[in-house]
């Protein structure tokens, strides 16, 4: 339970650090603002333009994506840690 604990935590803790060290938020200067690592699961445009991107909005399935990446990588630094820290005992 404890490592399960840990993953859910650290999950969620590598999301929104990777989500918010990536951000770009250019959407006042007629620019886009884009959410998410590694894919963009959030575009936002403002401005005017004439052949603009048109697959804005959002995209649940890239941040479904972005979220497994992070468990992941989550679940891989728990084990690492309860398996180096064993070998200390």
């Amino acid at each position: 339970m404890k490592i399960t604990k840990a993953v859910i935590y650290l999950t969620i803790l590598l999301l929104i650090i990777s989500t918010l060290a990536t951000l770009k938020l250019e959407a006042a200067s007629d620019g886009f603002d884009q959410y998410g690592f590694p894919l963009t699961f959030y575009d936002s445009f403002s401005g005017k333009c004439d052949n603009c991107y048109q697959n804005f909005g959002f995209k649940p399935f890239n941040l479904f994506l972005d979220f497994l990446s992070a468990f992941i990588c989550a679940y891989i630094m728990v084990r690492l840690k309860s398996t180096f820290s064993k070998k200390q005992r």
